[in-house]
């Protein structure tokens, strides 16, 4: 016999959802990424440390979409990875492409992509939100933030004629944390350029000492966390994590107000979303659900980092090989 309950709708919503729900959270802010809490005048800051992820990804290029277009009083806008970022195509750059090549560079501009770099962070301190502390996040950087990091990797010749030596910013051993100072500048837009690295004091890293006590437990315990709670950067090269072609198509027509029909002006349209590791918060750098399902990873534990005798001493670097 039919069980005629089924087609309630509390029956369905418990099965599937409450529809209403999930359209009204389909525009919220992707928690998986790390935003620093501003005060009035625009300040803000924290202490973060990067991390890579358990694949050894550092850090990802990716290419974004950002669109806003206002008519008739109405502002529509669409922020989106773009699927440029992994070779396929894009009705955005299609059209920023039509409008650059027939000489109008300014409407051009409209449909450009940007470049962004998202990382893995672990938050240090962060005064405004302390619960954030020790929480891996996604973040989610401009080009500006990322040639700062290339720099303390990869310093200049000229900055090595002054001194200067490669600062290893993701191996969590060395200690290396990054002070990230914004401010809101005389244009009103907001300036991360005083943000800064900085070495923990002593022997300590962001897991904890690293003499020669301890290293070997100090460094299990850094290749574990990782393994646990980061995000896979890889997932931001899988098809699966954008919209299609057709689904940004529609995007477009809509932004542009080319189709009437289309779906109610919203201030801040969805963001692509990549399947999450596992982490133990529900956290982390801005971005909504696709409607594509998620990617899954599942790495198995790694054995703990080995350490490296020589002198009897243990080489921090070779922890990363465990991953």
């Amino acid at each position: 016999m039919v069980d005629i309950s089924m087609f309630n709708f509390d029956a369905m919503s418990q099965a599937n959802g409450n529809p209403f729900e999930q359209a009204n959270n389909k525009y919220s802010r992707d928690e998986r990424f790390y935003n620093v809490t501003k005060d009035d005048n625009g300040n803000g800051g924290a202490i973060i440390a990067f991390l890579p992820d358990v694949d050894k990804h550092m850090i990802q290029k990716v290419y974004k979409i950002n669109t806003t277009i206002t008519k008739n009083g109405k502002k529509r806008f669409v922020s989106e990875y773009s699927p440029t970022t992994i070779g396929l195509p894009c009705p955005f750059q299609e059209k920023w492409a039509e409008l650059y090549n027939s000489g109008d560079q300014t409407g051009a501009r409209t449909f450009g992509r940007n470049q962004r770099y998202i990382v893995n962070i672990l938050v240090i301190n962060d005064p405004a939100k302390p619960q954030n502390n020790g929480k891996v996040f996604l973040y989610d950087m401009s080009r500006t933030m990322a040639d700062k990091l290339r720099a303390a990797l990869e310093p200049s010749e000229q900055d090595i004629a002054f001194g200067a030596q490669r600062k290893e910013i993701f191996n969590p051993l060395k200690g290396w944390t990054f002070i990230l100072k914004c401010k809101k500048g005389a244009n009103g837009i907001i300036s991360y350029d005083d943000s800064e690295f900085r070495k923990m004091d002593g022997d300590n890293s962001v897991f904890g000492p690293v003499d020669e006590a301890n290293i070997q437990a100090t460094a299990e315990k850094a290749v574990k966390f990782i393994q646990e709670k980061t995000y896979n950067l890889g997932e931001f090269l899988d098809p699966k994590s954008y919209k299609t072609y057709d689904e940004l198509k529609a995007k477009l027509n809509w932004v542009t107000f080319a189709d009437a029909t289309a779906t109610p002006a919203v201030e801040n349209v969805q963001q692509v979303q990549v399947a999450p590791a596992q982490v133990q918060t529900p956290e982390v750098q801005a971005v909504a659900q696709t409607q594509s399902a998620p990617v899954q990873t599942q790495t198995p534990p790694a054995q703990p980092a080995q350490p490296a005798q020589s002198n009897g001493g243990f080489d921090v670097n070779s922890f990363i090989n465990a991953l």
